[in-house]
Formats: structure tokens, sequence, C-alpha cells
């Protein structure tokens, strides 16, 4: 309900606010994310943030957003390289092993990451 009356009031101060630009999917992500994709292939992922932590999640949704992934895309990954949450490090080197990618480190906040896909 808060996030949904928050993307609601982003929406009405938009200069289209009378075209919807965003759903709020409640459920496992792992599971609803391929679904999601499945069903809206004209989607195009612009920016992407994972704070999953876990290999399976994060895995099942990076897997679901790579076909949507184009030039310019952003996959932000809050736990990448962390020693404590391995999870999410583990499934991004499986996935983008051939993917042309820049890695780089937020300057704002140095213990997240973000790639920019090429």
């Amino acid at each position: 309900p808060y996030l949904e009356s928050l993307l609601t009031y982003h929406e009405k101060n938009n200069v289209l606010r009378n075209v919807r630009k965003c759903e709020v999917v409640e459920g496992d992500a792992a599971k609803t994310a391929p679904k999601y994709f499945k069903a809206h292939p004209e989607t195009i992922v612009a920016l992407a943030y994972f704070d999953m932590a876990l290999y399976e999640p994060t895995k099942a949704c990076l897997k679901a957003i790579m076909p949507c992934l184009v030039p310019g895309s952003v996959v932000m990954l809050d736990e990448l390289n962390s020693r404590d949450y391995p999870g999410e490090t583990v499934a991004f080197k499986e996935l983008f092993a051939d993917r042309r990618y820049t890695l780089h480190k937020s300057r704002f906040m140095t213990d997240r990451s973000y790639l920019v896909i090429q």
C-alpha cells in the first residue's frame, strides 16, 4: 500500500500523468519475475536494483531481466563482492560471464556496485 501510494503520487506529478508507467507485483520475486517478463516481452529494463543477498532469487531475477537489458541499462547489486553474502556475486558471475558490461563502485555508497550494459 505505501509503495503503491508513493508510485501513484509520483505519476500524478509527471508530465504524462495519465499514462501508467509502473506496476507493483506482489509475491516471491524468483517466481513472479520470470512470469512477468515472459508475459511482457515489450519490456526494456533501464535500471534494476538487486538487494536480495541470496543466490537463488538473485539468479532467477537476473536471468529473467537479461533479455530486457539493452546497451546503457544499469544493474545495481547491493551485495556484490560481499564476503558475508556471496550469493549475489556467484549468481552474477554465472550469468554475466559472456556479457559485455562495465563495472563501477558507487562513489556515494562505496559498498554498492553497479554495472552498465555495453
